[in-house]
């Protein structure tokens, strides 16, 4: 497969709605810039009489927004577990499986919600604490072409997850887009809560963080750029009593302990991180 990008292949759907959760709390992270991040704002900004694309700020801070963060974490999730995706109205069909239902939710849906229903997390915005922007140029920013059968598909479906590698932005040519990144070295901190889910479920979520140390994440626009790479670390775990008191947990022990007796869901994980492991690179 190409050096930019693999596949991780899908696995088959299945229910989650017989199981209940008990455990809510709170984790509280940083996000570590390895490599330039860049979030629109949708805006243009100027400096020096160049007009450069801006990044996402609130009261005039930059922010990654919890809602980025959600996807991506919703992307890998998906990756290594037993449920659906979404994909373009026009190829539904070119899944190898049905999506799930209201009532016959996967585990994906049901951690991170659907159309039908919320989801059992939510997530704050993640400030800059500390860091330096710069104005680099990257190239056109395309939509991947589903049309290309010989990339994206299998046996007549479509093959998987696309996930793209790390690597050096500097390499990469027609670079013509000025944007305005994070550059690496920076830190961006924030939280995400979660209500009555299920262990499966919080190992899942701690395991789609990177928290096992097995792949780093990549956060933001240019992934083929070779942008948004990124490590996640905690800096507190909880779980909140119904008497309110709280109580300490390893959040990167669940990240290890996910599906680690399921042969299936390892093959994909080991994808994965051969994938998106800096060290593998």
């Amino acid at each position: 497969m190409s050096i930019y990008y693999d596949f991780v292949e899908f696995l088959k759907p299945e229910s989650y709605t017989d199981k209940k959760g008990e455990l809510s709390g709170k984790l509280s992270l940083e996000i570590k810039t390895l490599a330039p991040v860049f979030v629109g704002s949708g805006y243009e900004e100027e400096e020096n009489g160049l007009l450069y694309k801006a990044f996402q700020k609130y009261q005039g801070q930059f922010v990654i927004p919890g809602s980025s963060l959600k996807g991506v974490l919703r992307t890998i999730s998906q990756a290594v577990s037993y449920s659906c995706v979404d994909v373009e109205k026009e190829i539904i069909n070119d899944l190898p499986f049905q999506r799930c239902t209201k009532d016959n939710g996967c585990i994906v849906c049901r951690t991170y919600g659907k159309m039908d229903y919320k989801g059992s997390v939510s997530y704050r915005d993640f400030n800059l604490r500390h860091g330096q922007s710069q104005i680099i140029r990257i190239p056109m920013q395309m939509s991947p072409n589903i049309k290309k059968k010989d990339v994206y598909y299998k046996n007549g479906k479509l093959r998987g997850i696309k996930f793209y590698r790390h690597g050096d932005y500097r390499q990469i040519p027609n670079a013509e887009v000025p944007v305005q990144a994070v550059m690496p070295g920076a830190v961006f901190g924030g939280e995400i809560v979660f209500q009555e889910i299920h262990r499966e479920q919080l190992e899942l979520l701690c395991y789609s963080l990177g928290l096992d140390g097995s792949f780093q994440l990549k956060v933001g626009a240019n992934k083929s750029g070779f942008f948004g790479s990124c490590k996640i670390e905690v800096k507190n775990a909880f779980f909140i009593q119904k008497d309110l008191t709280r109580q300490a947990f390893d959040a990167c022990e669940y990240a290890r302990n996910y599906r680690n007796n399921d042969d299936i869901v390892k093959k994909n994980k080991q994808k994965l991180s051969e994938i998106l492991s800096i060290s593998k690179q």
